[in-house]
């Protein structure tokens, strides 16, 4: 039982350094982009907020510990079904990291937990999955969008007659404070779901199985370890997704980056610290992106690249649970 344990937290670690190493670049990329800040600059500002936000929080933590599989029966199932959820999903993470393609590392840990969870014969909370998880995974996209559009036309109008040199010098500066707000939030949400998993190992080796499992508490050593991996990750973190969000797929100059990255910012705070819902701050800042990009008569967002993204928004639950299961019937079938 102590090797399972052990190999709950090894793939947890893993999964947060891929969580790191695909998402984090996405919360300066736009900073970058509109030279609101040098590369090496914003990957270390990201680096130690990220790291700041993975210790802070436990809203999000217990929702996705204890709402979604009702973990229970044999400890040796839990830990089984927390291996393969966190390698199915670093598995499509950096499947799709490969591809260049943007994907939410929640979206993955989702459908990971998912489909090893009824691969394996847990009983999942239907209900509250769809209205705690999937509703705001799906719906928190289409209000960045609509956010950021109606921003982007507010401020097109208020600085309309502004001159574009001083406006884009402020437009950077705002754009760098909120690179690490984004940073910071991006260390709560990501972190959260991570160690609660590895409190639900920890618990069930501690208790031995029997009664439905319930995370109460993160311990420290949990939330410095996960911290520690996406920051890692994050300070090895890759361009290639930020390349098709802030620069192939859309045409963004400062005050359009800053925008994208302020309503970002709001929803996922809101998300965050108000409503304690796990969001994708991938797709919330790539469709706060596109919103800048429709509103007003200059640029619109790439198709070739904007398809790609949306399937990628659409399929990576379905996806990552699909390979759990697979992942789940092979273990079954050679593991007895």
């Amino acid at each position: 039982m102590e090797l399972l344990l052990a190999g709950v937290i090894v793939t947890a670690v893993i999964f947060a350094g891929s969580n790191g190493f695909h998402d984090a670049a996405l919360t300066i990329g736009n900073a970058v982009v509109g030279r609101a800040l040098s590369a090496r600059w914003a990957v270390g500002l990201a680096v130690v907020f990220n790291f700041i936000g993975a210790l802070l929080g436990e809203g999000i933590a217990f929702v996705v510990a204890n709402h979604i599989i009702h973990f229970s029966g044999a400890p040796e199932a839990v830990l089984t079904c927390l291996i393969i959820a966190f390698g199915a999903a670093t598995i499509w993470s950096l499947f799709t990291y490969y591809l260049a393609l943007p994907v939410s590392s929640t979206h993955c840990l989702i459908g990971g937990l998912l489909g090893a969870g009824l691969v394996l014969g847990f009983n999942v909370n239907s209900a509250e999955t769809m209205n705690s998880v999937i509703l705001p995974l799906v719906l928190s996209p289409i209000l960045g969008f609509l956010l950021s559009w109606a921003l982007t036309l507010l401020l097109s109008k208020v600085f309309a007659s502004s001159p574009p040199k001083p406006l884009f010098r402020g437009a950077r500066m705002v754009d760098s404070i909120l690179t690490a707000a984004l940073s910071l939030v991006h260390g709560v949400q990501d972190a959260q779901k991570i160690a609660a998993l590895v409190m639900v190992g920890i618990l069930a080796v501690e208790t031995s199985g029997g009664s439905e499992l319930s995370v109460l508490d993160i311990s420290w050593p949990v939330r410095l370890l996960i911290a520690a991996a996406l920051a890692l990750g994050t300070g090895l973190s890759g361009w290639r997704v930020v390349r098709t969000l802030s620069v192939r797929m859309a045409n963004l100059n400062p005050l359009k980056s800053a925008t994208a990255d302020a309503t970002a910012t709001v929803l996922m705070y809101t998300a965050a610290i108000i409503m304690r819902v796990p969001v994708s701050l991938t797709f919330v800042l790539g469709s706060a992106i596109m919103g800048t990009q429709y509103a007003g008569r200059r640029g619109h967002p790439r198709a070739r690249f904007v398809i790609p993204v949306a399937g990628a928004w659409l399929l990576t639950i379905p996806a990552a649970a699909l390979l759990a299961i697979i992942i789940g019937l092979v273990v079954r079938l050679f593991g007895g």
